[in-house]
């Protein structure tokens, strides 16, 4: 029996060596390439902004600069000093150390909110799993189970309200820690500008569900300003949905003079077409369609 469980474990460990050693094996260039791509990928969002000067990468000038400077503070240093004036005190935002510190900070924030939303979606199927596997022997009318249902919904609602919520608070923090990065060569970097779109996207999405509709429109028209971010469609969409809503306030409860109301419109107008278009192209029956439907909606603006 001890001889049959020596010969059954070297048999494992034997097909599990062949198993690695095909994995390790190359795949030819597609496999390659797609290596590649998750490599690139990866590092837009390795946790830092930019490599920081090392000694290699200084001139002579700036080795004896920063010497200099650092015999000086060690001469003045004065952990109670607070600057009346705090531009000198503000340029320490453009360097290199500060820019990676907030964008690591930024990133950090950035992936606790994803997973808040991960983690609630979890719980959500989780739950609807168990309650539909629950025996319902005391419900014998149609309306219990209608009533149960209902509850069901509200705690679903609930909970994905708070989950999206703390998600929220999360994503603004990371907003606001890029926002302090002021170097403006280090923002137009590709590191910067991913994970900028990522978080404002994110934050879009979540504010929406949440109805916060009109504080996502400046986020929004932030967002479609970055690379080729106003080529993708889903922006608009939400852009138009958020813009019509701002219209039908006006128009049910005032708050806003018809100038406002009209512009409203027409931004509205303008995402409509512009997200008709990227998704199904000029010459598609939708496009028409929805041609068709702001002309109206436009004449219906100018009537007397």
């Amino acid at each position: 029996m001890k001889i049959m469980k020596q010969l059954l474990i070297i048999m494992l460990a034997l097909s599990m060596s062949v198993g690695i050693y095909s994995q390790a094996q190359p795949q030819g260039q597609p496999g390659q390439a797609q290596g590649q791509d998750v490599k690139d990928t990866d590092e837009l969002l390795k946790g830092e902004l930019v490599p920081e000067e090392e000694d290699a990468d200084l001139t002579e000038d700036q080795k004896e600069r920063r010497k200099v400077v650092q015999e000086q503070e060690a001469l003045w240093k004065n952990p109670d000093f607070k600057a009346y004036n705090k531009n000198f005190q503000e340029l320490h935002q453009l360097s290199k150390a500060f820019a990676n510190n907030k964008f690591r900070l930024a990133l950090s924030n950035y992936q606790s909110g994803v997973n808040v939303l991960f983690k609630n979606r979890d719980w959500v199927e989780q739950y609807r799993k168990e309650e539909a596997e629950k025996k319902r022997l005391d419900e014998k009318w149609y309306w219990q189970k209608v009533d149960r249902k209902a509850r069901e919904e509200r705690v679903v609602s609930r909970e994905k309200n708070s989950s999206k919520q703390s998600a929220l608070n999360y994503f603004t923090r990371s907003i606001n820690h890029l926002d302090e990065i002021k170097n403006p060569d280090l923002r137009e970097r590709p590191e910067f500008k991913r994970l900028l779109s990522d978080v404002y996207r994110n934050w879009v999405m979540v504010e929406y569900d949440l109805q916060n509709l009109p504080q996502t429109i400046p986020i929004l028209e932030l967002y479609i300003e970055i690379d080729d971010n106003e080529k993708e469609y889903p922006a608009h969409k939400y852009l138009a949905s958020a813009y019509a809503f701002e219209e039908n306030m006006i128009k049910k409860y005032g708050g806003g003079s018809e100038d406002q109301m009209l512009k409203y419109r027409y931004k509205k107008n303008v995402h409509l077409l512009r997200a008709t278009e990227l998704k199904y192209g000029k010459d598609s029956p939708e496009y028409k369609h929805i041609v068709n439907i702001v002309n109206r909606d436009e004449v219906i603006s100018v009537t007397p």
